[in-house]
C-alpha cells in the first residue's frame, strides 16, 4: 500500500520542481557587510537568500546571500499585466461614482442598489441629453475614476527590511514566510 502511494506521489513531486527559464517579477536589493547585490528574487532558504542576476532564472546565473550578512533587503514585484489592470480601476471607479450621482431609480424594485444598477446610471448619466445632468455625471466619474487610479498606483507591493546588528538570523525567521510570499517555486 506504502508502494502504491508512493508511485502515486511522484507526479506531483515532479511538477513540483523548478523549471529553468521562468520569468522572475520580483527586484531585489540587499546590502550586506561586504556590499550591495541587485537582481530577481527566487526564494530564501534556512540560512541564505537565493537571486538570479537575471531576470529568467537559470543554475548558473544564482546569487546566495548569507542571512547573517545582510543589513537590509528591498524588494519590489513588477507586474507585467498593470496597464489593463489600471484601465479597469479607472473604469470601475468611473462607474461607481458616475452612477451614484444620481440615483435613477431601483430597476428591479428590490430596495438594493447592484453594481448594474449603477453601470446603468453611469451610462445614462453620461449620455443624458440634460447638458448639467451628463457635465456632472462626466467630471464626478471622471474624478472618481482618477482617485481609484492613483490609489492603485500606489500601492505596490515592496518590502523594506533593515535587520538588526545582532540576531540577524531570528529576525530573518521572523519574516521568512513574508519573503516567500513573492518566490516563484
Amino acid at each position: 500500500m506504502k508502494a502504491l502511494l508512493l508511485i502515486l506521489a511522484f507526479p506531483v513531486c515532479c511538477f513540483a520542481q523548478y523549471t529553468p527559464g521562468t520569468k522572475l517579477q520580483t527586484k531585489i536589493r540587499i546590502t550586506s557587510d561586504s556590499g550591495t547585490v541587485t537582481g530577481y528574487f527566487v526564494a530564501g532558504s534556512d540560512s541564505s537568500v537565493i537571486l538570479s542576476s537575471t531576470k529568467r532564472y537559470s543554475t548558473g546565473t544564482s546569487v546566495t546571500v548569507p542571512v547573517n550578512s545582510i543589513r537590509e533587503l528591498r524588494m519590489k514585484t513588477k507586474e507585467e499585466s498593470r496597464f489593463g489592470v489600471a484601465a479597469g480601476v479607472f473604469s470601475l471607479g468611473f462607474i461607481l461614482t458616475a452612477g451614484l450621482t444620481k440615483n435613477s431609480g431601483d430597476i428591479d424594485n428590490d430596495g438594493k442598489t447592484s453594481f448594474f444598477e449603477l453601470l446603468f446610471t453611469a451610462i445614462e448619466g453620461s449620455t443624458s441629453s440634460n447638458r448639467r445632468r451628463r457635465n456632472t455625471a462626466l467630471i464626478v466619474g471622471g474624478a472618481g475614476g482618477t482617485l481609484a487610479l492613483v490609489a492603485y498606483l500606489l500601492s505596490s507591493n515592496k518590502i523594506s527590511l533593515v535587520f538588526p546588528l545582532n540576531n540577524r538570523k531570528r529576525y530573518y525567521d521572523e519574516k521568512r514566510g513574508e519573503l516567500n510570499k513573492y518566490a516563484k517555486f
